[in-house]
């Protein structure tokens, strides 16, 4: 849920709209808040989506009606895989107990909410091609909170292939959830996170 960047839909696409079947890693980057007391006990944190679903459509005679939709169930989301932690170049690495603390945490009635609000979802509703990327517009719901992101994209399509990178920033507030927060403020979450998409697919 900073500035999106998907590669850009390629202009040998065939003339049909093409619908995939999409795979890949999208995760979102939550930053600890530097300036608490505590500060030096907390990390920042990866969040990966698991068992998610999801397709895109382009037609290249009609950027304009280009579709996604992207369900990720919140019951199954992974909290600081280690894997992807040093891919990203962290060095902190929490331990299997810390690992399930947190990510109960985030799954409690004031922060993801899961028990009432079960899958986070994004749905393009439109596309504006321009000459080197294409402006996206899309509503993301996370914890039963819409907002609509206007995200400019670089996607990559042909008739046997879609690729689509990159990353935007989103806020824990604008969708109606506070940052987590423990000890009456001295170890807590910033409100920005980053979110990463890097996913590609087949036609269905």
């Amino acid at each position: 849920m900073m500035t999106l960047l998907l590669p850009l839909f390629a202009s040998s696409v065939e003339a049909a709209p093409v619908t995939y079947s999409l795979k890949g890693s999208l995760y979102v980057q939550v930053y600890k808040d530097p300036t608490t007391i505590a500060q030096a006990l907390a990390h920042d944190h990866v969040v990966q989506a698991a068992g998610w679903t999801g397709t895109a459509t382009w037609d290249p005679e009609d950027p304009a009606a280009c579709a996604m939709d992207i369900t990720v169930p919140v019951d199954k989301l992974v909290v600081d895989e280690e894997s992807i932690r040093k891919r990203l170049g962290y060095d902190t690495f929490p331990s299997e107990g810390e690992r399930a603390d947190i990510r109960d945490a985030m799954l409690d009635d004031d922060v993801l909410g899961v028990s009432k609000y079960t899958t986070i979802t994004w749905k393009l509703t439109g596309c504006e091609l321009g000459e080197n990327r294409t402006t996206v517009t899309g509503d993301m719901t996370i914890h039963g909170t819409s907002q609509s992101l206007t995200l400019p994209m670089s996607v990559k399509a042909d008739s046997v292939n879609f690729s689509a990178k990159g990353n935007t920033k989103i806020t824990s507030s604008q969708f109606g959830m506070p940052p987590f927060s423990a000890g009456f403020g001295a170890l807590k979450n910033q409100d920005k996170m980053t979110l990463v998409v890097d996913i590609h697919g087949k036609p269905e």
